[in-house]
């Protein structure tokens, strides 16, 4: 905890805290010590990874199925305070892994994208975590077109009649970093259907 203290991204420090629950335990209070470290600071990927691994270990915790409904509230209420924080949206989805069937059924996920692409079209996490549901099976809801209306009455150079092929468009536009990649992306989904 002092190095942690001085440093709570220290890649080193948190390895060694690892091992010492797995070989010696004290995961009963760890959990309340990850959500102190992100009150902190929610930026604090590592104190998000570390959340999972208790989250996933810890013999008190049940293991993920008996966690993901609270943690699914935890993270959208992180999500919500700042949407443009990586860390929170990918630990949604990795409270899915493996199950997309799962990840697809939880109208809580795609709600939230809904609720922050309203507020703001380029949230490329959003925008992203969107696209995944649409390529494992999320069918387009009435919400989700009058989201991507919106979005293309501003811009119509992000029109497509395929909901996940004018993601690909709005995240051409707003991600330029990784324009290529979205380009291809939309390429490849007549693939992935």
């Amino acid at each position: 905890m002092k190095i942690l203290a001085i440093d709570a991204k220290n890649y080193h420090a948190w390895s060694h805290r690892q091992w010492v629950l797995q070989a010696l335990g004290g995961w009963e209070t760890e959990l309340e010590y990850c959500d102190h470290l992100l009150k902190e600071d929610v930026f604090n990927n590592s104190a998000w990874n570390q959340r999972y691994f208790v989250i996933t270990r810890s013999p008190f915790l049940g293991g993920l199925a008996a966690m993901r409904d609270s943690e699914v509230d935890y993270t959208i209420e992180a999500i919500l305070a700042n949407a443009q924080n990586e860390s929170p949206w990918r630990y949604l989805k990795g409270l899915y892994k493996g199950e997309n069937n799962l990840l697809v059924e939880d109208e809580r996920i795609s709600a939230v994208c809904f609720k922050v692409l309203k507020n703001d079209w380029t949230c490329v996490f959003a925008l992203s975590l969107l696209l995944d549901l649409l390529c494992t099976g999320l069918q387009p809801s009435d919400e989700l077109r009058s989201t991507l209306e919106t979005i293309r009455s501003s811009h119509p150079e992000t029109a497509d009649d395929d909901p996940a092929a004018a993601v690909c468009c709005i995240l051409q536009k707003c991600d330029p970093l990784r324009v290529n990649y979205w380009s291809w992306f939309k390429d490849t989904l007549s693939q992935i259907s």
